[in-house]
């Protein structure tokens, strides 16, 4: 027998809340399709970062083997920064192993420009370019008369709230539109992600719990209306269709924003020339450790930038020296970080190299920044909600023995053992 099957992503939903909307039947439908499968917390990869994370789920492969690190990274041997793009990816995605099966992916964040397959592919977030975001390329008028929208505008003050709101209902709608009008064609293997939950997590996550905040109805709703899709997609499967749901990370409050990298310089190990134009190749010779895009730390190697200034042998001890000063870090008798981690204890491959020293994490209560001229050590983030990795989700309709399941990575070789002829 020939088992489809079909994967949902919610972008930045963690377990806690899937959970509680479904239970309160805020998202009844979702809360019907719990009952039939079993649902677990998952842990994600690390950093906790989008880029990583879907790339370690549609792979089943450790950031060592697939390669990325996050939405951007530093070009081989410079300090110049470069967004992602799919040929960044060093590990084959399950839909190149997979040519005999027919598939349609929707809205699938890091995989930018999509590469050849067989079916039809819409790339999600970052996809600067609508007309380059689908595979094949004669299937863009079809995103092009539906008016579909790879992403939303960000608010940047509170007036531009409601707008935001609107196209993040506008966005989902008209991609739930497309996916169904592809579900409706053959097809063996169907992925489809929501973006905005994660988008209205970060803008938004106060209004969750709060009932006094002004957006609260505003949330639940969006919520709602996401339950909807999740109805309108999976109302196109068969019974048999093999069903995943699952989340690439968490979300919870950010609290207040702590400079990494304006650390780093009060402690002598970080020196940037004051040209913000010029990025991070402001940095200067002395330097020895700088942060980037959030949670990652990269030492100043000579075998890797060009004013490198640590030497291969000297990168344990300066690591630990690192690790000592983030983990006595308190502001207000409060410790701001949670755990830092090595590349060898969390990166496991041929491509670990390319990855930062070190990962950190931060306590509840706190987020980290990493701007790079920033003379402010803590700050009030802008963002109301930031990335978790220990409480993402995992849903498998039917599987049983779901306790085993702590990895993201875990699930589609999960999906591949319960039902069988799927090379995922």
């Amino acid at each position: 027998m020939n088992t489809k099957a079909a994967i949902i992503g919610l972008d930045g939903v963690p377990y806690d809340l899937i959970t509680d909307l479904a239970s309160r039947d805020i998202m009844p439908y979702t809360g019907e399709i719990l009952k039939e499968g079993k649902i677990t917390k998952a842990r994600t990869s690390l950093p906790p970062n989008s880029a990583v994370s879907w790339s370690s789920v549609f792979t089943a492969r450790n950031p060592g083997e697939h390669g990325i690190y996050g939405f951007t990274d530093f070009l081989e041997g410079s300090y110049t920064v470069a967004y992602h793009h799919s040929m960044r990816l060093k590990a084959q995605p399950f839909w190149q192993k997979n040519h005999d099966k027919r598939t349609i992916i929707v809205n699938l964040p890091a995989t930018y420009p999509p590469q050849a397959l067989n079916g039809v592919h819409i790339s999600g977030f970052v996809s600067p370019q609508l007309s380059r975001a689908i595979y094949p390329k004669e299937k863009a008028g079809l995103l092009e008369d539906s008016g579909y929208m790879v992403d939303v505008v960000a608010p940047f003050i509170e007036s531009e709230i409601p707008t935001f709101l609107g196209e993040l209902s506008n966005a989902l709608d008209k991609r739930v539109k497309v996916g169904k009008k592809l579900l409706q064609d053959k097809w063996d293997i169907a992925f489809f992600v929501v973006t905005g939950t994660d988008r209205i997590g970060h803008y938004l996550w106060d209004a969750y719990r709060n009932k006094r905040n002004q957006y609260h109805d505003d949330f639940i709703a969006y919520f709602r209306k996401v339950d909807e899709a999740i109805h309108g997609i999976t109302e196109e499967l068969s019974e048999d269709t093999a069903l995943m749901m699952l989340s690439d990370h968490g979300m919870t409050a950010s609290g207040t924003a702590f400079n990494l990298n304006t650390l780093l310089k009060e402690e002598g190990y970080l020196m940037v020339d004051d040209k913000p134009e010029i990025n991070y190749n402001a940095v200067k010779k002395p330097t020895k450790a700088f942060a980037s895009e959030t949670n990652k730390i990269h030492l100043n190697l000579e075998s890797r930038f060009p004013r490198g200034s640590v030497k291969s042998t000297d990168r344990i001890e300066l690591e630990d020296e690192i690790k000592d000063l983030l983990t006595s870090v308190r502001l207000g008798g409060r410790r701001v970080v949670k755990s830092v981690y090595t590349r060898e204890e969390i990166f496991d491959g041929p491509h670990s190299s390319m990855g930062p020293e070190l990962v950190v994490l931060p306590e509840d209560g706190f987020s980290f920044k990493t701007g790079l001229f920033s003379k402010s050590l803590t700050s009030v983030d802008r963002l109301q909600g930031r990335h978790t990795e220990d409480d993402a989700f995992l849903y498998l309709k039917g599987a049983d023995n779901m306790d085993e399941f702590t990895h993201l990575e875990s699930a589609l070789l999960a999906l591949r053992t319960q039902y069988g002829g799927l090379n995922l």
